[in-house]
């Protein structure tokens, strides 16, 4: 009875109701010939909607998360105490809810390097100067022309080793010199530790944990900071740019009739992006002596400059050790 009821009443006002003329017509129509198994039904979904609305829960987005910089432990060790120290560094810092990549430098991809964004070293010197065995591999990377420029990276070294032999601490140091010589930003100065390292090694991991917290502190306040874009590059066909050739290693085997070849170019610095499958087109540079050899042959003026195009927007110099065949 006290469905039907609620129906009733919302026949009669229905011609009062929110609803526009079309729908005031639909209701008109359809109420009269509704069953009373039918009416109670309705009113009993129009309550239960109603109380659905009123009871549902706040769809109020959840504060964003603060996005912090990753933190990237890489460790040398002959008798295992830099790589103690990395795991208790390791827990230390993920409990500033920053994501943590904890390696021995030889299971670490060197090129891998250029992504990361805090980069802790930690290792030993073996006999006179030289990187751990595990830390060889990574060494001969990062002094080579192979190593990318690091102006994204943040970096602080702490160094163990034997003040009785001659080049103590040495590939610390060298560690520490190569990182800022590629660009990497020191965020606390190298620790030099001697057999006794316990103490060192405690100021130097309070102070690379203080710069961490104040590091989190100041992304808090500029969390609502646009982001800038991605720097495009300014180079194209018509702009190329000039990359280095890092790598040429012939790969054919002995008489063979075809040359294959391995060759790594350097794109640093040209902002160029890329993914497997594109294209990349190469405009190489000729050998001038040859260059000079032809004109000579064909009796080209060098300071003659010829159009290659209506628009008259690019030009061939014959002197220019760009002339391809």
């Amino acid at each position: 009875m006290t469905y039907q009821k609620e129906v009733k009443e919302l026949t009669l006002q229905v011609v009062n109701s929110p609803f526009d003329e079309k729908q005031t017509d639909i209701l008109n129509q359809v109420l009269p010939t509704l069953t009373d198994a039918q009416k109670n039904w309705l009113a009993g979904y129009l309550a239960a909607s109603q109380t659905a609305t009123q009871s549902a829960p706040s769809t109020e987005a959840s504060p964003k998360k603060l996005k912090t910089r990753t933190a990237t432990i890489l460790y040398g060790s002959e008798t295992g105490n830099c790589q103690a120290i990395a795991e208790r560094i390791s827990k230390q810092i993920e409990d500033l809810d920053r994501t943590v990549t904890i390696s021995s430098m030889d299971d670490y991809k060197p090129k891998k390097l250029k992504e990361a964004e805090d980069v802790f070293i930690i290792t030993a010197t073996h006999g006179e100067g030289d990187p751990p065995d595990n830390a060889i591999q990574f060494h001969e990377f990062l002094h080579s022309r192979k190593a990318p420029k690091l102006d994204q990276v943040q970096f602080s070294v702490l160094s163990l080793g034997d003040e009785s032999y001659e080049h103590f601490c040495q590939t610390g140091k060298d560690f520490d010199k190569r990182l800022e010589e590629l660009g990497a930003k020191r965020i606390y100065p190298r620790v030099d530790c001697d057999v006794d390292y316990e103490e060192l090694t405690e100021e130097w991991t309070t102070g690379i944990l203080d710069y961490l917290k104040k590091e989190s502190r100041i992304s808090e306040k500029e969390e609502n900071i646009k982001s800038t874009p991605a720097e495009q590059s300014i180079y194209s066909k018509s702009n190329p740019f000039t990359a280095e050739v890092l790598d040429n290693i012939l790969l054919s085997g002995k008489g063979s009739n075809k040359e294959t070849r391995h060759i790594e170019i350097s794109l640093d610095g040209s902002h160029l992006q890329y993914e497997p499958g594109d294209c990349l087109a190469i405009c190489p540079k000729n050998d001038p002596s040859l260059v000079q050899e032809i004109m000579e042959k064909l009796d080209w003026n060098p300071e003659q400059t010829i159009p290659i195009n209506k628009q008259g927007g690019n030009s061939f110099d014959p002197g220019s050790t760009h002339l391809n065949f």
